[in-house]
């Protein structure tokens, strides 16, 4: 039992994007929790058989109530993948291709799920480019409207393919919370839920810290932490540096432009890592948050 815990532990880590969280978790010795290796299997799962694989795992480990949840979930992310490929009347598929993340987002709109992954092949061949590892393909189910009776969102789900074609995530609207019920009062709740879990980490950055935003599109961005206390937590407070607050040096505004990241997609980085045209804003604002908010650390 003690081997198994281990290797779920270690398969569950190895999911986490940050290197820098990795590394520190190491040295720490920290152990996640079971809700925790749950929320990071269903969060960073590098794709849909992946996750699925995982969930399986780790509901073969679970006991109690966190076993049923975990099941429903498995159950329902099935459910949806065969819902979102199942044709349907007056239903078409929107596919989204971006071959690069800074790429146009070339759109079209095709007949079935069948019609739009044949089209991908066209698209590399009319335009003679080729995916590569960032290449991603959104393809978004939409109901025909008819404007006859009660007004309703076309929208009815989507699926995101990685390069190769393989499924990365897929949602079904329909079955939003179907793996359990919902009340929406996150705060107050202390039911399994794998996605409005929080997972509190270690401390790795420190206070006016350069950091790499890692994101699932693989596009890279950079920002500037926010860390007054040494206290483990679940996300950053970072302000961007491509932000026009950092970039016009506008500081008395800075926090209008913040975000809230997590943890396992923060990356501490050297300020030398930084791109070129970033550093000496970087460098203003860090001159700046330590003189107003001094390093308590």
């Amino acid at each position: 039992m003690a081997a198994m815990l281990d290797e779920l532990q270690r398969r569950m880590v190895s999911l986490i994007p940050s290197a820098s969280l990795k590394n520190q978790m190491k040295l720490t010795k920290h152990r996640l929790s079971d809700a925790d290796m749950l929320s990071t299997a269903y969060r960073y799962a590098t794709d849909y058989d992946t996750r699925i694989e995982l969930l399986q795992l780790l509901e073969q480990h679970f006991t109690g109530e966190l076993r049923d949840y975990t099941s429903r979930l498995i159950q329902v992310q099935r459910k949806m993948l065969e819902a979102f490929l199942e044709p349907e009347d007056n239903a078409v598929y929107e596919l989204h291709i971006k071959d690069t993340p800074d790429a146009y987002d070339e759109r079209y709109l095709c007949k079935s799920f069948d019609a739009a992954v044949r089209i991908i092949p066209l698209f590399f061949k009319e335009y003679d480019c080729e995916e590569n590892a960032l290449t991603r393909y959104t393809i978004v189910k939409r109901r025909i409207l008819s404007g006859k009776g009660d007004f309703s969102e076309d929208e009815l789900g989507e699926l995101v393919l990685l390069a190769g074609m393989r499924v990365y995530s897929v949602n079904v609207w329909s079955f939003h919370h179907r793996a359990e019920a919902c009340s929406g009062q996150c705060l107050e709740c202390n039911r399994p839920c794998a996605d409005g879990h929080e997972t509190i980490f270690p401390q790795f950055i420190r206070h006016g810290d350069a950091v790499k935003i890692l994101d699932f599109s693989g596009e890279e961005s950079y920002g500037i932490a926010f860390v007054l206390d040494n206290l483990p937590c679940g996300e950053y407070y970072v302000i961007p540096l491509d932000s026009d607050a950092v970039r016009y040096h506008d500081f008395a505004n800075i926090h209008n432009a913040h975000q809230h990241i997590p943890a396992p997609l923060t990356e501490r980085i050297e300020e030398e890592a930084l791109p070129e045209e970033m550093r000496e804003d970087y460098k203003a604002c860090l001159q700046y948050i330590l003189e107003k908010w001094p390093d308590k650390q």
